[in-house]
């Protein structure tokens, strides 16, 4: 038979909502909706060549896109993209897109600006067998120029808020999401997750993926060009460090992260192992070689959930009352300090309320290591 002319239906142009699901080749240039207000596109292609030109060419002739939703499974390849090219997408609230390409999805990202977006999403999807080396988990995460050109083009106002979450989720071995908020409510979204199951064993060792991950997040926290004005600052860790040199270098990643913030309106940490956390208040010989002149940025108030991993209870206590009278004699003392914990040591409140504002303390149970 003949086959149809192009574009597939030409007469279709107040069509609203596209979704396009495809194992193989995708030819997006054989659609032009100029009315289009949602499009969902999934490709699962494998080691197949996802041509973003031709994506850019379909964002650009539908000007009235409000919602874009992606995932691309694909080798994505920007031959024939020029390098200042730039897709804008005014409407655009909601923009997400799931790769697994590593920094070419960042790049295919810094091709296309949505000035209006309310929520940008950015996530890597890997597998145990893409995790071989530190490298590969640091090509989940954008470079210092793509991370820049990003979120100049999908936020204009400075991040006040960032949170950092590193779980361990029922159907993935490790998950990162690092989200910043802006003073008008953008978001924009940060997502490493590596899936594998029981019968696949890492070749990479977990302690280590775990801190690389952690190490990648806070770069890019730090590289954010418009982080100055962060206010709270929040950290889910539920990973658990035992090698005293991998715990030597969280805590030195841990005082980099909290050195290029602050002040601070409020800090919380929700972690298992408080260590990496507190390494001047801990006398352990782990941190021997840790830079003990870490100083914690001014905080109003500073929440502390939970830290289970810690063979004493009553020293963890003891770490986070050093902390509060070490920024009470800086001049710079917790206008409130809460402490949530499974078995709360007898008097910890007392201990508190003579170096902070407010004490707060309280036993409860949590569950930190996999999403509900």
């Amino acid at each position: 038979m003949s086959p149809p002319s192009l574009p597939f239906f030409s007469n279709a142009i107040n069509l609203e909502q596209f979704v396009l699901r495809s194992e193989n080749f995708l030819f997006l240039n054989h659609f032009v909706f100029p009315n289009l207000t949602t499009f969902e596109l999934s490709t699962t292609a494998g080691w197949y060549r996802f041509q973003a030109a031709d994506l850019l060419d379909f964002l650009e002739a539908s000007p009235m896109l409000r919602t874009v939703d992606m995932k691309i499974i694909a080798r994505i390849l920007l031959d024939g993209v020029a390098q200042r090219r730039v897709v804008i997408l005014p409407k655009v609230h909601t923009f997400s897109l799931v790769m697994d390409g590593g920094e070419p999805g960042y790049d295919l990202a810094a091709h296309i600006s949505c000035p209006s977006a309310s929520h940008t999403s950015l996530i890597h999807e890997k597998t145990l067998d893409d995790i071989l080396t530190s490298q590969d988990i640091r090509d989940a995460f954008p470079t210092i120029a793509s991370w820049n050109t990003i979120v100049r083009q999908y936020t204009r106002n400075p991040a006040e808020v960032v949170t950092l979450e590193i779980k361990l989720p029922h159907n993935s071995i490790i998950a990162c999401t690092l989200t910043f908020q802006s003073s008008d409510m953008t978001v924009i979204r940060l997502g490493l997750e590596v899936s594998g199951d029981d019968k696949n064993e890492p070749q990479m060792p977990f302690g280590e993926m775990a801190l690389e991950v952690f190490s990648q997040a806070s770069r890019a926290v730090r590289n954010h060009p418009l982080l100055p004005e962060i206010k709270r600052l929040h950290i889910t860790c539920g990973v658990f460090i035992s090698e005293p040199i991998q715990l030597r270098s969280m805590a030195n990643e841990v005082g980099r992260l909290f050195e290029s913030v602050g002040p601070l309106d409020e800090l919380t940490l929700r972690s298992f192992d408080l260590r990496s956390y507190l390494p001047p208040f801990f006398d352990l010989p782990e941190f021997k070689d840790v830079d003990q002149s870490v100083v914690f940025p001014p905080i109003k108030e500073l929440t502390i959930s939970h830290p289970l991993m810690v063979d004493n209870e009553e020293e963890c206590m003891a770490a986070i009352v050093e902390l509060a009278k070490s920024q009470h004699a800086l001049g710079v003392p917790f206008e409130r300090v809460t402490v949530r914990v499974w078995e709360l040591p007898a008097g910890m409140a007392e201990m508190l309320e003579p170096w902070v504002g407010v004490a707060d303390c309280c036993e409860e149970q949590c569950a930190l290591v996999y999403d509900e």
